[in-house]
C-alpha cells in the first residue's frame, strides 16, 4: 500500500510550531502510522471521526487534539487545538427537569 502524503494548513502549521518539543516529537511518531492508513486506529493512535465538519478526523496528542481531512492520497492537518477548546459546547436542554 502506498503511504499517504501530508500537509498542513498554514494556521495548523503555526499551531504545530507553537507546541512543546515533546508534542512535536510525539506527533511525528504518530504521523508515521497515520500516513499508512489515516482511518485505522492503533493502541497508541486512536483515530475518530471529527464532530464539527463532515469528512474531518481527529486523534489525541497528549492534551491536544489534531484534526485532519483526507484529500485523495493526502492527509491535510487542519487544526491542532487544546482539548477543552476542541469540541463544540453542548447547548443545555430546554425545559425543566422532572423530579
Amino acid at each position: 500500500m502506498t503511504p499517504y502524503d501530508f500537509s498542513f494548513l498554514e494556521s495548523a502549521r503555526k499551531e504545530f510550531l507553537a507546541l512543546r518539543t515533546r508534542e512535536q516529537r510525539l506527533s511525528s511518531e504518530k504521523l508515521v502510522y497515520l500516513l499508512r492508513n489515516p482511518f485505522k486506529s492503533y493502541p497508541w493512535l486512536r483515530v475518530r471521526p471529527g464532530a464539527r465538519h463532515p469528512g474531518e478526523w481527529r486523534f489525541h496528542l497528549g492534551e491536544f487534539r489534531v484534526f485532519y481531512r483526507v484529500d485523495g492520497m493526502e492527509v491535510v492537518i487542519t487544526r491542532i487545538v487544546p482539548r477543552p477548546k476542541a469540541y463544540p459546547k453542548r447547548q443545555p436542554k430546554s425545559g425543566r427537569r422532572r423530579g
